[in-house]
């Protein structure tokens, strides 16, 4: 797995996390058609970290 991460002029932040032979899938998710529960980390966590620290600006 790689996570890469990429600031922009506005002060607008990126964050890949590519993880090899995974698929098209939703990784740490139990259940579901694209279900990956094995893949090592929570898509949903990661995206809920993410904006609990980028909180939109008004």
């Amino acid at each position: 797995m790689t996570h890469t991460v990429a600031s922009c002029a506005d002060g607008s932040e990126v964050s890949v996390y590519t993880l090899p032979e995974m698929g098209h899938s939703w990784p740490g998710a139990t259940a579901g058609q694209l279900a990956a529960s094995s893949a090592g980390l929570s898509a949903t966590d990661l995206m809920w970290e993410f904006f609990a620290t980028h909180p939109r600006k008004a």
